[in-house]
């Protein structure tokens, strides 16, 4: 939204410009700063230091902290506070964008140039923060740390109720407003145009800055959202329960060894099965489900038999790349229909059938096999994210009261993922005490379907999500827009656009066209200051050559139609891309956004229940 300046003087001779800059709100040439960068130093602001303002090449770059101070809950009594960077252009253009986080944060970008790498350069002041709390002593805001590797590693600021704050709202919010503060101090106007964008977590930032503080941003990117982490932690734990079981040796904690489990010829075969069900759906055999909707377990299913080891058709070598399991398979199904209790109510999500599962070696990406089975392949050791990241935000971040573990050992973070109880564990993500007033679902979660206030401001949402992640699930954040689509009585698309990516892996890479952070920015940009609604966003696959291999496990048409080097379009949810019938497969405009006729029922019911309680409300 549009603001004023800061002066009578300013304002005259901001008038004298004319009705063009005006319109505007800031000189047609942009702005000068005021003062020198150097000088900020000495600027005095609410609970807030500013450590160092420095002038560099196009821009100055001030480094700060917000609420410094020593913790009296942490028994460590560790220094925390909201660190923050923030860029400020030799000319300013009036648009402000804040960055958001990624993972437990705990990790200052201290130079930020815009989350599509191209803001700062374009004259928008950038600013990031830390979450409140830092990982590495070196940092830029004071040279404290906050792990401890026998108390929860890097989620040990989660034993500060404040700290939880910071990570889980207070740290964008507060960061963003002196970040503004600032601006108007140097450069003698205000913020024209405020936006957030962010992917995972800072997915979840832009998401509960606009549930929870609606008139901090005009426009809001969330990529692939973590946006009810809380019981994403629920499912990650279920994943590893449900392959550790298929596991034949244990690692140096004495936890079941994943691996092995589904090495990656595997999941090349879940993901050529996957194809077979579903990838002619929408009419074109390239290697991409974009009739995700249609691809059901019903689908789904017979194919996996097909691919299985002995009783399918393709083989009866396990782990030979050729055919699953019989125990893959149900692993596999028990996945994907997603986390319950004993009584078997839901408390996450379902999953869409993606073949994404498999990220090709040539087009790497932080696939599903990457949280779900390993990283980098360490002898003995798991290396999951869901087992190194996830393990230490389960206990820590998600449980209420944190439950205290050491990283590594017996009893440390794996330890509690492998036996997390799902009947008397997974409550505690809505659990409230006395010293932890607010639960991990209150904190960090953005749930709410109701943006009456972020709408009634002018406020425009443009929402990406991987079709499956491996972490996050598609099909919960595509419910969650139907769900808000009805709050607002069908009318969501005036100011909310969900866009999904098929074969993406977590924010970005995979045989997917997955490169579109730009175009999405352009399209923010346009709907807030034009009132131009994006109806596609247009994405780009970088390989040059595709990444299935030809013959073999996948039918040689997709090696054929894979889009190398090409675009696609991404399309407004429940919308989806579909093949004219002719022209270049690598050509987004050969392609329509079509209407999938999708009604409630099957796998993918808009009534089905994710709300984590296990309660199976509607």
């Amino acid at each position: 939204m549009k603001r004023r300046l800061l002066a009578s003087t300013i304002v005259a001779g901001w008038a004298a410009l004319g009705p063009q800059a005006i319109a505007h709100g800031l000189p047609p040439g942009g702005v000068a700063p005021r003062s020198s960068c150097t000088a900020l130093t000495g600027l005095t602001l609410p609970n807030t230091q500013i450590l160092s303002a420095t002038q560099k090449s196009g821009y100055c770059n001030v480094i700060g902290i917000i609420n410094k101070r020593v913790s009296t809950q942490d028994p460590d009594h560790f220094t925390y506070g909201i660190g923050f960077a923030l860029n400020l252009p030799n000319t300013w253009h009036g648009r402000f964008e804040m960055m958001g986080g990624g993972g437990t944060d705990g990790s200052l970008q201290p130079d930020p140039q815009g989350a599509a790498g191209v803001e700062l350069g374009q004259g928008w002041a950038v600013a990031a923060d830390d979450g409140g709390h830092e990982d590495n002593a070196t940092n830029a805001v004071g040279g404290h740390q906050d792990d401890d590797a026998n108390a929860g590693g890097s989620a040990h600021f989660a034993i500060d109720a404040q700290a939880r704050r910071d990570y889980g709202y207070n740290g964008i919010e507060k960061t963003t407003t002196i970040s503004k503060q600032i601006i108007s101090y140097f450069y003698g106007f205000e913020t024209v145009h405020s936006y957030i964008m962010g992917c995972s977590n800072g997915g979840r930032d832009a998401m509960v800055a606009s549930q929870r503080s609606p008139w901090l941003f005009d426009g809001v990117i969330s990529q692939n959202p973590g946006f009810n982490l809380p019981q994403a932690g629920l499912a990650e734990a279920w994943n590893e329960q449900v392959l550790g079981k298929l596991a034949t040796s244990t690692d140096i904690n004495g936890q079941p060894f994943i691996p092995d489990t589904l090495p990656p010829q595997d999941l090349q075969v879940a993901s050529a099965a996957i194809l077979s069900a579903c990838d002619a759906l929408d009419g074109l055999v390239d290697g991409i489900i974009d009739n995700y909707h249609a691809c059901t377990a019903k689908k789904v299913y017979p194919a996996l038999a097909s691919y299985t080891c002995g009783t399918g058709s393709h083989g009866s070598t396990p782990h030979g790349g050729t055919c699953l399991t019989g125990a893959q398979v149900d692993a596999l199904k028990k996945i994907y229909a997603g986390p319950v209790n004993s009584r078997g109510q839901r408390l996450y999500s379902n999953w869409f059938w993606d073949a994404g599962i498999w990220t090709p070696p040539t087009a790497p990406g932080a696939g599903w096999g990457f949280w779900n089975v390993v990283t980098a392949p360490v002898p003995g050791v798991n290396t999951a994210i869901n087992l190194t990241l996830g393990a230490g935000a389960i206990p820590m971040i998600f449980q209420t009261p944190p439950v205290v573990t050491p990283v590594n050992g017996p009893n440390g973070q794996e330890a509690f993922v492998f036996k997390f109880n799902f009947d008397t564990d997974a409550p505690k993500i809505f659990t409230k005490t006395a010293a932890y007033p607010e639960s991990s679902m209150d904190f960090m979660a953005a749930v709410s379907t109701d943006l009456r206030p972020f709408r009634a401001r002018g406020g425009k949402l443009i929402i990406s999500s991987s079709v499956n992640d491996g972490i996050f699930s598609g099909a919960a954040i595509a419910r969650w827009y139907r769900n808000m689509d009805r709050h607002t009585s069908g009318r969501a698309t005036d100011f909310a656009r969900l866009f999904m990516v098929p074969n993406m892996a977590h924010c970005g890479g995979g045989a997917a066209t997955a490169s579109f952070a730009v175009n999405e920015l352009n399209a923010i940009t346009d709907w807030v200051e034009k009132d131009i609604a994006p109806e596609r966003i247009v994405a780009t696959n970088t390989n040059a050559t595709s990444p299935y291999p030809t013959g073999g496990l996948f039918d040689p048409r997709i090696a054929q139609n894979f889009p190398t080097g090409g675009t696609r379009p991404l399309c407004v949810y429940p919308k989806t891309a579909a093949y004219k019938g002719s022209g270049m497969t690598n050509d987004a405009g050969n392609f329509a956004c079509i209407d999938p006729d999708f009604r409630p029922g099957g796998d993918h019911d808009f009534h089905d229940d994710d709300d984590g309680r296990g309660n199976d409300r509607h």
